[in-house]
């Protein structure tokens, strides 16, 4: 894994909250201006903790080093008091773009190897971007035939950097592909072993062209435990994540 250049800084107005008043029985907008400061254009893009009453648009962009976004951030009617409101966020992550891409927005630019940072529109301090990890195997994970039964293959995992990580694993297809572990923090240079399995399906009549396996992984905060915690990867901070594909032989 070839060492990325972090995503520098970005800037938002307003930097710390976003602030809807009463009445809310209809919907409000409020507009943030989002600049990136850092010397590379970026990719960003916008999550919600609350799809129904919570919306942006536009929802993800690309920006040039210096230039800013005008984005609407609404609130649609609910009932103030009736519903629960203290997870409510908007979270914004950028990615710088690869070298010679189109000024268009990919959303793969997040699904790949590389560095995302995020943050929700809270104060922006300067994180340490994480350090390398290392797989065995180092890209690619290999089924055999026949799929008419379970099929477990064991990847290592080792954190190679200076710092304890958390790390956690995703997948694109949670029917037919299975981790376990699928989260956990690790030392400096301490390692892990993952089962990844895949259960039985009928080969040749599935679409498997998109299956991979996802670990991601962040620098656990100065002082925490050595115990998972998922909000560590909603917080703000840099986010490093590498792809490994699922190869299926006949």
């Amino acid at each position: 894994m070839a060492q990325s250049v972090p995503p520098g800084d970005i800037a938002t107005q307003p930097g710390t909250k976003i602030v809807f008043n009463a009445p809310y029985d209809d919907k409000h907008t409020y507009h943030i201006k989002v600049r990136p400061t850092p010397p590379r254009r970026i990719g960003w893009a916008f999550k919600t903790t609350n799809m129904k009453r919570l919306g942006v648009d536009p929802a993800a962009e690309v920006l040039d080093p210096k230039e800013n976004a005008l984005i609407a951030v609404s609130c649609d009617a609910f009932a103030y008091g009736q519903e629960d409101t203290n997870n409510d966020r908007v979270t914004i992550e950028w990615t710088n773009t690869p070298d010679g891409a189109a000024k268009q927005f990919r959303r793969e630019w997040f699904q790949g190897d590389g560095m995302v940072r995020r943050n929700q529109v809270v104060d922006m301090a300067q994180s340490v971007p994480p350090g390398d990890i290392a797989t065995q195997p180092g890209t690619k994970i290999v089924f055999n035939a026949p799929y008419d039964d379970k099929h477990t293959y064991h990847i290592k995992v080792t954190n190679s950097s200076a710092r304890r990580i958390g790390w956690a694993f995703k997948t694109t297809n949670m029917k037919r592909l299975g981790v376990d572990p699928a989260a956990g923090v690790l030392d400096p240079k301490e390692n892990a072993l993952i089962a990844v399995s895949c259960d039985a399906f009928a080969y040749g009549q599935e679409d498997t062209n998109n299956d991979r396996v996802t670990i991601e992984w962040i620098n656990t905060p100065d002082g925490a435990a050595k115990q998972f915690r998922l909000e560590w990867f909603q917080g703000d901070g840099m986010v490093r994540r590498k792809n490994l594909p699922i190869e299926y032989n006949p």
